[in-house]
């Protein structure tokens, strides 16, 4: 069973996927950025006992030869992969798909754009991503395409790579595509691809329509670790159409609008997305108390997102019930930030909410209520956060006040919070 693990994580958010999934073996090589991560990988396995560390450079790689492998008979419905997600406790969830699952959202990703063997995909998407370890590695395997994969998004290097193999299927975020897009030869390098995939986060229409004019088509998926494809829009459509929408449901895939009681709402409405498919998946690793709560008696997994389907059976995203924060692509829990925060002394409450970037999507922004006669800045803050989260989950606008708004409950009403940030760098 594969676990990517992401390797921004903190050792104490290593530690406790370790202690959660209990792996055999730890591949452990160079991060993004050419750090090494053996070392450290050593040290956190050696903690755990149960589990030993393979340094990537201790493999020694041999001209390719034919190898005569025993056929193995594989149980479609068995785990092949924990994809670790943020969950409603604001602790990660290793959502677990069978090999059934996964290659088939590859394939369901491969038929939606019309894929062939003439196709080849390059993937810049972390794999330890749904997106990058089953979509964008599945799609040309089911399809008979040719993968190219980078260690980490470079938009200069990517377009180098998108010349240098001939690049005809990619996808990513869109903060990826403002990169690839501002590089010299960045638009020569997008002539030749047939199909982008845009998800993660909002897709503002104006990038829409500049890929558009390079001759690719553009399309945009809603989907989850729990449910890899939902739906997807039509590449042909307009730039509003996909940047307001995500589209239809894929093959096999029934949605539901449910309101706070599961009862379906009419054509139109908000409520929350469900989603009932061959390719959701078995549940969450080792938690079945939370699997239980997310599926409900007619086998419907309970997004967490709202939205709303129009009399065409199209979807609209209005936000998201679970409060999740996507940063470029990066999935952020507002719980476990507030957790951290609230353990400074200077700190007496404290709100994390999505604040709009036109790069990233959405960055996370903090609002601070400080305690009685202490002061402190937002970069001792920031400094503070980011010695216990990885780097992606700090708060990137900072905003102090007297006292918070409540509910009648006693709870901070973060909507009320959310026009603090109206001033805040995109």
């Amino acid at each position: 069973v594969l676990t990517p693990f992401n390797t921004a994580w903190t050792d104490a958010e290593v530690e406790y996927a370790l202690d959660l999934t209990r792996p055999r073996l730890l591949l452990a090589g160079p991060n993004g950025r050419g750090t090494d991560l053996s070392d450290r990988a050593t040290t956190l396995t050696a903690i755990e006992g149960s589990c030993k560390t393979l340094p990537l450079a201790d493999i020694e790689i041999h001209p390719a030869v034919p190898i005569a492998y025993a056929e193995q008979t594989v149980d479609p419905g068995a785990p092949f992969l924990v994809q670790f997600t943020s969950g409603t406790t604001g602790r990660a969830k290793g959502a677990t798909l069978s090999h059934h699952s996964a290659l088939n959202a590859g394939y369901i990703r491969a038929l939606t754009v019309g894929a062939d063997e003439t196709d080849v995909w390059l993937n810049p998407v972390p794999l330890h991503h749904v997106g990058g370890s089953v979509i964008m590695v599945l799609a040309p395997l089911t399809s008979g395409g040719s993968y190219v994969v980078m260690p980490r998004f470079d938009p200069v290097k990517q377009v180098t790579l998108m010349r240098t193999v001939g690049a005809t299927r990619t996808g990513g975020v869109p903060t990826m595509f403002y990169g690839l897009l501002e590089q010299p030869g960045g638009e020569d390098a997008m002539t030749a691809v047939r199909s982008i995939g845009l998800g993660g986060t909002s897709v503002p229409a104006s990038l829409i329509e500049r890929l558009q004019a390079l001759d690719a088509t553009v399309s945009v998926a809603f989907a989850q670790s729990e449910c890899p494809m939902i739906t997807s829009s039509d590449p042909a459509g307009d730039a509003t159409h996909i940047a307001t929408t995500v589209g239809i449901t894929v093959p096999n895939t029934e949605l539901r609008v449910v309101d706070s009681t599961n009862q379906v709402v009419t054509r139109g409405e908000v409520g929350e997305v469900c989603v009932r498919s061959p390719i959701t998946m078995l549940g969450y690793w080792d938690m079945p108390e939370a699997t239980a709560e997310v599926f409900d008696a007619d086998g419907f997994l309970h997004t967490g997102d709202l939205g709303s389907i129009d009399d065409e059976g199209v979807l609209r995203i209005h936000g998201r019930a679970r409060e999740l924060i996507i940063r470029g692509g990066e999935n952020i829990y507002p719980s476990e930030i507030e957790d951290v925060l609230l353990r400074h002394p200077a700190v007496s409450a404290v709100a994390v909410l999505a604040t709009p970037s036109q790069r990233w999507g959405e960055e996370v922004g903090a609002v601070v209520q400080l305690a009685a006669e202490t002061s402190v800045t937002s970069d001792e803050l920031t400094q503070y956060v980011a010695a216990v989260l990885a780097h992606f989950k700090v708060p990137r606008h900072w905003r102090f006040i007297d006292s918070f708004p409540l509910t009648a409950s006693g709870k901070i009403r973060k909507v009320d919070l959310v026009a603090l940030f109206d001033e805040a760098t995109p």
